[in-house]
Order: structure tokens, then C-alpha cells, then sequence
């Protein structure tokens, strides 16, 4: 048996259980530990059940058997792709956040399948939804302040993209689209509409449910993308195949990543 930690924020546990999957594809008899979230109470605790996931979660004996049995858990060290993290020897703990789209590409069909909300969404997320879907060019922005701001030791690690990269990003996609409407998201819209002004822009400015947003981000034909797990997802889940998605170029300050997908305009 292998099981795989899930914890963090919506994106996080997106990543996670991608990995997880795609273990479960090569033949691993896969569970998910999500013990954690008992006393981690940030980003909403756990998200996944609002997905239609194919994987069990481990009960308390499988997670303490999946540590007995290993002399050491796996985990993963650093943040670039590991293609040993896929062959696995069984009877393994593994945690880690597996942030690039190597440990999973080659099943995308299938998790765009199992990412699909299995929760009635609300009337103000289809009221979006259907500006997004009439907008003759559609392009999701996301700006990431919260806790990238307030925590210190998260704002060390990630810091926040500044206003010259949503700028040129937004130039970019005027340049190479006309009538474009961006649907803007933030999870600090005052200082987004105060500091960042965008023609054209519809503002997200509804009452936060995090896989209604990522939903809406995916449904717009482009996106912008802040260093954010989360709106990652929103730019991967996006179906359109001539979608353009710009990324950030620094991911992390200084750790070095594989983040943004190589098919990604990186600034």
C-alpha cells in the first residue's frame, strides 16, 4: 500500500492527489491520509470531497501501518520533478506537493474527468459563468495577498507579484485579442480595484467559495495567473486548446521550481 499526505490549501491537495492518481494508474493500491487537517484549520481544511476523486482515504490504522512499515517516509526534497517519486516499492508514506504537471500530465483526461464539482453551485457562481461564457475573449486574473502578505515566513518564501507583471501580462493579451473582458479574482478585491486598473475588467466580487473560483477561472478562454497553486489550477483545468496562460517567471523567490507548465508564457 502507498499512502500520500494531503494537506494545505485547495491547490495543494489538487497536486497532491494528482500524484496520488496517477500511482493509482500504474497499478499501486493508493489511499489518502488526510489526518492532518484535525488541527489544520487554514485555507478552508479539507477540499477534495467537493470533486468527484476516485482514491479511498486511509483510516487511522493504514496511516500508522504505512509508517510502521517503512524504516523511513518518502518524501519529497525540493521542488523539482523527481521521476523516482513514480516507481515506488509499496508499503511507502509519502509526502511532499509534487508542484509540477510531470508527476501527472500523462493522465490528464483522466483528472479532468474526477475534477469536476459534485456540489449544487450557487446562483451568484452561474451568474458569473454566464458573463464568462458571453464574453467574446475571456481571461481570468488572479491576485494573491492574504497570507502571502500577513505571514512573514510565507511572504519570504513566495513574496507576490507585483503590478508590472499583471501590466504587461494584460498588454499581452490586448495585443493579441480584441474585446477582451478579464474577470478578475482576488482574495483582497478593495486593494485590487484600488491598485491594480484594468479596462474592461468584471471583478469577482462575490462571497468566496474556493472550487467555485478555480470553476470560473477555468471556464475563461485565457488566464493570468498569480504564484498561486490555486489559480495554477484554474489555468490547467481550462480546456481550451488555444488558451494562453502567463505565469509568473519566479514562482518562489529563491527556491528553484518547475512550476508554470513549459507551454506557459512566463514573464
Amino acid at each position: 500500500m502507498v499512502i500520500v499526505r494531503i494537506l494545505g490549501g485547495l491547490g495543494n491537495q489538487m497536486f497532491q492527489y494528482a500524484y496520488a492518481r496517477s500511482l493509482s494508474l500504474k497499478g499501486y493500491d493508493v489511499k489518502l491520509d488526510i489526518s492532518k487537517f484535525k488541527t489544520y484549520k487554514l485555507h478552508g481544511g479539507y477540499q477534495l470531497d467537493k470533486y468527484q476523486i476516485n482514491l479511498e482515504i486511509a483510516n487511522s490504522f493504514s496511516v500508522f501501518m504505512g509508517k510502521a512499515k517503512i524504516k523511513k517516509n518518502k518524501k519529497e526534497k525540493g521542488l523539482l520533478f523527481k521521476k523516482q517519486l513514480k516507481t515506488l516499492n509499496g508499503n511507502e508514506y509519502v509526502k511532499g506537493y509534487f508542484q509540477t504537471e510531470k508527476y501527472f500530465n500523462d493522465i490528464r483526461a483522466v483528472l479532468l474527468d474526477e475534477f469536476v464539482i459534485n456540489k449544487k453551485i450557487s446562483l451568484q457562481c452561474k451568474t458569473i459563468a454566464s458573463k464568462i461564457s458571453s464574453s467574446e475573449n475571456s481571461c481570468s486574473l488572479h491576485i494573491r495577498r492574504g497570507d502571502y502578505i500577513s505571514d512573514e515566513k510565507a511572504n519570504k518564501v513566495h513574496g507576490t507579484c507585483n503590478l508590472d507583471y499583471y501590466q504587461k501580462a494584460i498588454q499581452i493579451i490586448n495585443e493579441k485579442y480584441s474585446n477582451v473582458t478579464f474577470f478578475v479574482f482576488s482574495d483582497d478585491i478593495p486593494w485590487t480595484k484600488e491598485n491594480l486598473h484594468v479596462k474592461n475588467a468584471i471583478y469577482v466580487d462575490i462571497k468566496s467559495i474556493p472550487h467555485e473560483d478555480m470553476y470560473l477561472m477555468s471556464l475563461c478562454k485565457h488566464n493570468i495567473t498569480a504564484n498561486s497553486s490555486f489559480s495554477w489550477w484554474g489555468a490547467w483545468l481550462n480546456k481550451n486548446e488555444e488558451k494562453i496562460v502567463i505565469a509568473p517567471k519566479n514562482w518562489f523567490i529563491e527556491k528553484e521550481n518547475e512550476v508554470a507548465c513549459e507551454n506557459w508564457m512566463k514573464i
